[in-house]
């Protein structure tokens, strides 16, 4: 799947009205483009994020009343994802850029660049320092100046001091961190005209469009319906895309509600589900993960973007249960997913099934709606008072509370909000810093959130001033932790720093059929024998076959107790109280309790193949065969008469 987006919303602001809309919809208007960072997912500006770029402006230049007053032209003002090290937010105005509001980590404060339009306006009110250069500034190039102090911002202008860039003071210098295009330059900085515009005239602008998407969905919705016999079900994670699809839903019958309490939800979100739930007088069924994520962080090092164990546990799992008890013959659910929430969702079909619980038949409505098109539905059938109020505390998403997806300054958000749901996860996250000899930075800002050395995570180490080997971490996260490898070609030997023994008496008949004690002969023909300490694998491709081992390792010692295993035996032979254990009379060696584990992929997959091949990304080793291949070859060999598994 080929990365980058396919999808771009296409908002453009009507220069006669002064509110944004969109091109396909607006042939006979006047509009400018706006520059957006794809895909160009715009929203309405709240009270929260004028607050915060008052802070900034306060910091950079002071009297922020007044410059937001000029800055904002009493308009309809929106907020845009840019990109950065951490939150970096566009403001658009009057069919401009008028800056950018970003989160600086390290100095854990809010700053504001001002873009062409917003360096016109500080430049004319006179309240930004200015810097006269002879030449069109070029970004990374420094201009010998004694007039600023470190960190401050400059305007750089031309002899008709007119701004062509913006500059960071640094010991006596002016870095040039923005220059404006040549084509900008001298134009007039706002295209629309200065008209007081409000939400309200947006809607009201949009009002087509509006219709037009209602319809479309609905219709879909009404489609999928009249086809599928299944009952009717909504997904509701407590956020404004499900409660959209919820509203849309609620015309073709009384749908039941479904929502997934990972355990790790702000309470707010809790309270959401339940306020909306009573409002429409609707069912509700919940798939709860209960404290199995805390549980799970007892013998497990924090998730992170390329290690989330956590998912399957607090998400896939519980939802796996309640589908399974309540709706064994499926249901037709529909779900508030967007295709400009994310680059992955943006190639995502419009109807799937999950393969956790493939009797469930997935459907996104507003799978083509703007998050514009989104906050326009919710204010004009008014149900802005059953939104999540935490999208007006500043957050973007709603979700785990530190989802390793997250920025440092949501982290920062959810301080302020629930200071005490903070300071839990972060002794959590300490004790796990102690006992990997990690740097305290490791903790503090965020560095737990990769496993991988990523461009991210480097350029925040980068900034610290501290280094740690990729080595030290990797293996750190693992118990018991790899002390030795080889890898031949027909031969791969792992030896552990604790006794493993007991972790393959209880599982050994998944790994194959047992020759002697301490030796078990794989159905590919591998023979597989393991001590006190060590594992050895003989064959063909040895190494693939010592990972399945070593995930039966790590899940033994690592076990979170979720049960995926029992949820994917096709036999019913694997149990967990404490541990995994498998009655080898009932086992089938299909290792589909292995490979839907969450320790494999995240654990052995990631982690302990890189500390074998020495290489941070050992998951994309040449051995390792595709998920599909692996399913196949297990079910011709192994699988021919078991049943339960038409989903796979």
């Amino acid at each position: 799947m080929k990365k980058g987006w396919n999808v771009k919303t296409g908002i453009v602001w009507d220069v006669e009205k002064n509110v944004p809309t969109f091109k396909e919809d607006c042939w006979d208007c006047e509009t400018v483009e706006l520059p957006t960072t794809l895909p160009g997912d715009a929203r309405f500006a709240f009270e929260h994020d004028i607050g915060l770029l008052k802070e900034a402006l306060e910091r950079e230049f002071g009297d922020s009343d007044f410059l937001w007053k000029v800055l904002g032209g009493k308009g309809v003002v929106l907020v845009n994802k840019g990109a950065g090290l951490d939150d970096f937010r566009e403001l658009f105005s009057r069919g401009a850029i008028v800056g950018k509001l970003y989160w600086e980590p390290i100095e854990r404060t809010w700053r504001f660049r001002p873009s062409y339009a917003g360096a016109s306006v500080l430049v004319e009110l006179g309240v930004a320092k200015t810097v006269e250069v002879e030449e069109h500034p070029s970004e990374g190039s420094s201009i010998f100046y004694e007039g600023c102090k470190d960190g401050e911002q400059v305007i750089l202008v031309n002899r008709e001091k007119v701004p062509v860039g913006v500059g960071v003071c640094r010991k006596g210098r002016v870095r040039v961190i923005t220059s404006f295009p040549k084509s900008v330059v001298g134009k007039e900085p706002f295209p629309a005209k200065p008209l007081p515009t409000t939400i309200e005239d947006t809607i009201k602008f949009n009002e087509r469009r509006l219709r037009r998407l209602t319809s479309q969905s609905k219709r879909f919705i009404y489609s999928m319906v009249s086809k599928v016999e299944k009952p009717l079900t909504v997904s509701f994670s407590g956020g404004k895309d499900s409660l959209v699809a919820l509203h849309l839903t609620l015309e073709f019958g009384k749908p039941i509600v479904v929502f997934n309490n990972t355990g790790i939800e702000m309470p707010e979100t809790v309270e959401t589900v339940r306020r909306v739930v009573e409002a429409f007088d609707l069912e509700l069924a919940v798939a709860d993960a209960g404290n199995s994520f805390w549980e799970a962080m007892k013998r497990n090092s924090p998730p992170a973007r390329d290690l989330r164990w956590c998912c399957k546990v607090t998400k896939l799992v519980p939802m796996a249960k309640l589908v399974k008890e309540r709706w064994p013959s499926g249901t037709l659910n529909v779900v508030g997913q967007r295709a400009f929430e994310s680059i992955e969702r943006s190639k995502s079909p419009r109807v799937w099934r999950n393969k956790w619980f493939p009797q469930v038949l997935n459907i996104a409505p507003i799978h083509y709606w703007t998050q514009l098109d989104v906050w326009m539905y919710i204010f004009q059938k008014g149900l802005k008072d059953l939104v999540n109020p935490l999208y007006f505390k500043g957050f973007e998403r709603i979700g785990c509370f530190m989802c390793p997806a997250s920025l440092l300054a949501e982290f920062e958000f959810t301080k302020r909000v629930h200071e005490d749901l903070w300071n839990k996860w972060e002794k959590e996250v300490e004790r796990w810093r102690r006992i990997m000899g990690l740097p305290l930075e490791w903790r503090e800002y965020g560095l737990w959130r990769w496993l991988s050395p990523s461009s991210k995570k480097k350029s925040f180490m980068n900034k610290l001033g501290i280094s740690y080997s990729w080595e030290e971490e990797y293996n750190s996260r693992l118990f018991p932790r790899i002390i030795r490898s080889e890898n031949g070609d027909e031969k791969a030997i792992i030896e552990y720093s604790s006794n493993i023994e007991k972790a393959l008496e209880d599982q050994w008949s998944i790994l194959g059929k047992r020759v002697e004690r301490n030796n078990v002969k794989t159905q590919n023909g591998h023979e597989i024998t393991f001590s006190k300490n060590k594992v050895e694998v003989v064959g063909k491709n040895p190494l693939e076959e010592a990972l399945v081992v070593d995930a039966l390792i790590h899940r033994w010692y690592q076990c979170m107790k979720c049960k995926s295993c029992e949820l994917w035996c096709p036999t019913g032979a694997i149990k967990v109280e404490e541990r995994p254990k498998v009655d080898p009379e009932r086992c089938v060696s299909c290792r589909l309790c292995v490979l839907e584990c969450p320790i494999y992929e995240p654990v052995t997959d990631r982690v302990s193949a890189s500390v074998i091949l020495g290489r941070p990304d050992g998951w994309r080793r040449k051995t390792k065969k595709a998920r599909k291949e692996v399913i196949k070859e297990l079910k011709e060999a192994v699988l021919d008469d078991a049943k339960g598994l038409g989903g796979l």
